[in-house]
């Protein structure tokens, strides 16, 4: 299976805003959602388009089918309490103030699950990891700590597990890690 990784395009747009409606595990119960995984966020159009100008959003295809997606952002102009934040502050009070370098945001995360199992999540940080090493110090996450087939992930592909946090009524982790990891993989 020949797996390709590029740079997002506007007519990706239809199946990033698909594939992440469906990751979000609506109408499943609180069980199945922990167990499958599930991502959060509200994305349109024009959120797309603001990521897709910033480190970007990396697409995975399969024979030239969309089969995945991993969003970057950078740190800036979230809104108090938004996990993101919270994850990003949370990283910086573990880290005892020390300037952890340049940030960027990574996630949401979704592997259409035909494809689940089969490296694209690899190829995913790989690339996004050689286009970013040379601009960025740390990737920073969030993730609910219900759920737990994310959880799994970050800690098989051995990302720090840097803070605990709480906002807007939920538990959090904190993971990080330095784009180079992945960029030699």
């Amino acid at each position: 299976m020949t797996i390709t990784v590029r740079r997002s395009r506007p007519d990706d747009h239809a199946a990033i805003l698909s594939l992440m409606d469906t990751a979000r595990g609506e109408g499943l119960s609180d069980e199945e959602r922990a167990r499958r995984g599930f991502v959060q966020g509200a994305m349109d159009q024009e959120v797309l388009d603001r990521l897709q100008a910033g480190p970007g959003i990396f697409v995975a295809e399969v024979a030239g089918e969309f089969a995945g997606f991993a969003m970057t952002s950078e740190p800036t102009g979230l809104p108090p309490g938004h996990p993101a934040a919270a994850a990003v502050e949370a990283v910086r009070e573990a880290s005892e103030r020390r300037d952890p370098g340049r940030l960027f945001l990574y996630g949401p995360v979704a592997v259409d699950e035909r494809f689940q199992g089969r490296g694209l999540l690899t190829a995913l940080l790989t690339a996004l990891g050689r286009a970013l090493e040379d601009s960025y110090d740390l990737a920073v996450a969030f993730v609910e700590l219900s759920n737990e087939r994310s959880l799994a992930v970050h800690r098989h592909y051995g990302m720090t597990e840097a803070a605990h946090f709480e906002t807007g009524g939920r538990s959090y982790a904190a993971f990080t890690f330095a784009p180079g990891t992945f960029a030699r993989r």
